[in-house]
């Protein structure tokens, strides 16, 4: 009997070095290719070097953009429309050449991506070989070369959103809000601690915000009622097309406005949506289906481009936690998470291939559909527990 059991465990940690080495060499051959690329042209063409550089050369970026006077100089697809503090976080990329600022900054990616995966299955107890799989399914995944590739900044905002879901403490609070410097993603943390009335720690996540504000406004020698709304007026003049689509865009069909009288109209039902949604979420005590679900409504909620589904790791992660518990729910978490880190667009393109209907909207409801089952089940479950 109790060589048998040595003999399973030692399979099982057979099992466990060989899916490593296999792992190992598929990554290997993965990123040896993204890092060969670095010196490509169009590699990191979204890292927002060009910008910070400015920033740290006294130049306000926004009033240059805005002014299209030439004084920061427009490089590659760095438009600079994220918040004050992002620009300033960015200093020690500044200080190198863009070769060597690029390739840092991929490696920067690289290691929070591994961190987050490792830290959210850490927390909330996957076994190590689950861990392996995991993160294999992540670091593996096409979204997460491209972000890597485009020098995307979606990576280092999921970081500082999920703080608050692992550590209840006020340096997890205050760190979260640096998820807030990109709009489309940190809004919705900052409406979560509104709906949930945790006005401490909505103050405490300000505070990066107001500190790179202030900072931006002094590096740069600008006023700071100039300053204030500058991102807000990058992000209106570059976006006033909408050429992403979200769940409410379809509405600028209908509207008899143009340009950003559309987008406030836009802005106002998405908040309500998003607000009724979040009144639901708040009440959810599992921390990781709390913040699957927050990420899923991000993503169908404000326009996203293919690189934004590294939002849907916590959502991998929670179908794994509970495969045991809900075998249905898990394998449909599972099966949509892969699909969007893996083959996002492919049913759109297909739909749209054979001209069936139009195919925009295709995966936003499938996002939708997912964050009502869970909420749903949620619901379901916590009465039936009540009743008990």
């Amino acid at each position: 009997m109790i060589n048998f059991i040595k003999k399973l465990k030692l399979k099982k940690f057979l099992l466990i070095e060989i899916f490593l080495l296999i792992f190992i060499i598929i990554l290997y051959h993965l990123y040896k290719q993204i890092f060969l690329s670095i010196f490509d042209e169009s590699f990191a063409r979204d890292f927002q070097w060009q910008p910070a550089k400015c920033l740290f050369n006294g130049i306000n970026h926004y009033s240059s953009y805005l002014l299209k006077d030439g004084k920061c100089p427009q490089f590659m697809e760095q438009n600079g429309e994220y918040a004050h503090g992002l620009y300033v976080l960015l200093y020690p990329f500044t200080i190198l050449e863009w070769s060597k600022a690029k390739f840092f900054w991929s490696l920067v990616n690289i290691i929070l991506v591994f961190t987050i995966s490792l830290v959210l299955s850490k927390k909330f107890k996957l076994s190590n070989l689950e861990i392996l799989l995991v993160i294999f399914f992540i670091l593996y995944s096409k979204v997460t070369s491209t972000n890597i590739f485009q020098g995307q900044q979606t990576i280092l905002i999921l970081f500082f959103l999920i703080l608050p879901f692992i550590n209840n403490s006020k340096y997890s609070y205050i760190f979260s809000g640096i998820s807030f410097f990109k709009y489309n993603i940190g809004y919705a943390l900052f409406l979560l601690y509104l709906v949930s009335k945790k006005f401490k720690n909505l103050l405490y996540s300000l505070i990066p915000l107001i500190v790179g504000f202030i900072s931006y406004c002094y590096i740069s020698n600008t006023k700071f009622n100039v300053a204030l709304l500058q991102p807000i007026q990058l992000v209106l003049e570059i976006n006033t097309t909408m050429r992403s689509t979200f769940l409410f865009s379809f509405i600028k069909n209908f509207l008899p406005f143009e340009g950003t009288k559309n987008l406030i109209l836009i802005f106002i039902f998405t908040l309500i949506f998003n607000l009724l949604f979040l009144y639901k979420i708040s009440k959810i005590k599992d921390q990781l289906l709390k913040l699957s679900c927050l990420c899923i409504l991000i993503l169908f909620s404000t326009p996203h481009y293919g690189h934004d589904y590294i939002l849907l790791i916590p959502l991998l992660i929670y179908s794994v936690k509970i495969y045991k518990k809900s075998s249905f729910l898990s394998r449909f978490n599972f099966l949509v998470s892969i699909y969007f880190l893996h083959f996002y667009n492919l049913v759109p393109y297909l739909l749209f291939k054979y001209k069936i209907f139009n195919s925009a909207y295709v995966e936003l409801v499938i996002l939708l559909g997912v964050l009502i089952l869970n909420l749903e089940t949620h619901r379901y479950k916590k009465n039936k527990n009540f009743i008990k």
